[in-house]
């Protein structure tokens, strides 16, 4: 790999009672561990705690908290208590959430894009120390103030694939998480989206770009892809080297790191980053 993150998602099909277990399997061999949060599968704040405290190394990322069924206060509280118990270890994300799973919820917003934008806005707010004032169209933070603000505030990243969104979180966030079947065109046209919405915000800070890549070690008729995820790029066969070449080949179109998603056995990441040389 290059000098690029390397990770794994702990596979929404994975019992709670097993995350655990199969997050201490993978921590020695990658560098990040993403936690899913879809709606009505394991919750993303419970899973993460779980993964933190089973693990030594990995950063444990949030992938992704859906900004509609989230108060941003309490979103900020929980990543905030977490970044002071295991510091330097987390990561976080907020997405606009599958719009129908909105809908079941009674959540789905008129606006996603401006329903992100005021989550993010006042989750940073909150995580870097300040006193929050805010009253927008679906977050009100009235003088809040977090008592225990992280002492390094966690990235926040934003999970989206629009050119709109790919704009904003370039513009208001720390970071962008691309989902899967994205393919090192589609990262560059990303990069690029992003770059422009922080020049529009007269931004240079870092801005770190995380990409979920579905992969499986083994054949095609053993693949089970997600419906829920975007068709595209993805990576299967039999020879773990060329599937670590071909995630490499992300990293070199611009991703910070790649995270794979299995699409089959999720065992089988375990024997796939076995052969990547640390």
């Amino acid at each position: 790999m290059t000098n690029s993150a390397l990770g794994a998602m702990i596979h929404r099909d994975i019992h709670p009672s097993k995350v655990a277990e199969h997050a201490a399997a993978l921590d020695p061999l990658v560098d990040e561990l993403w936690v899913v949060e879809d709606l009505p599968w394991a919750g993303g704040i419970a899973q993460m705690t779980a993964v933190l405290a089973a693990t030594e190394h990995a950063v444990v990322g949030h992938g992704i908290a859906p900004s509609p069924f989230r108060a941003a206060a309490a979103l900020a509280m929980e990543w905030a208590a977490l970044a002071e118990m295991w510091p330097g270890r987390v990561a976080c994300g907020i997405g606009h959430g599958v719009q129908y799973w909105m809908a079941q919820l009674g959540v789905k917003p008129a606006s996603p894009l401006t329903h992100i934008e005021e989550t993010a806005t006042a989750v940073q707010r909150l995580l870097a120390g300040e006193r929050v004032v805010m009253e927008g169209r679906y977050q009100t933070v009235d003088d809040v103030q977090l008592v225990f603000p992280p002492s390094t505030p966690p990235v926040v990243s934003l999970g989206v694939l629009g050119p709109k969104s790919l704009g904003l979180s370039g513009r208001v966030a720390g970071g962008t998480v691309l989902l899967e079947g994205q393919g090192p065109d589609e990262i560059a046209r990303a990069r690029a989206l992003i770059d422009e919405g922080r020049a529009d915000a007269g931004r240079t800070d870092p801005h770190r770009l995380t990409v979920f890549a579905g992969v499986h070690l083994g054949t095609i008729d053993e693949v089970v892809r997600n419906p829920d995820a975007p068709v595209g790029w993805e990576s299967i066969g039999e020879d773990p080297a060329a599937i670590l070449a071909e995630l490499d080949s992300l990293a070199e179109a611009g991703a910070d790191a790649v995270i794979a998603v299995p699409m089959g056995d999720p065992a089988r990441l375990v024997e796939l980053f076995g052969e990547r040389e640390i």
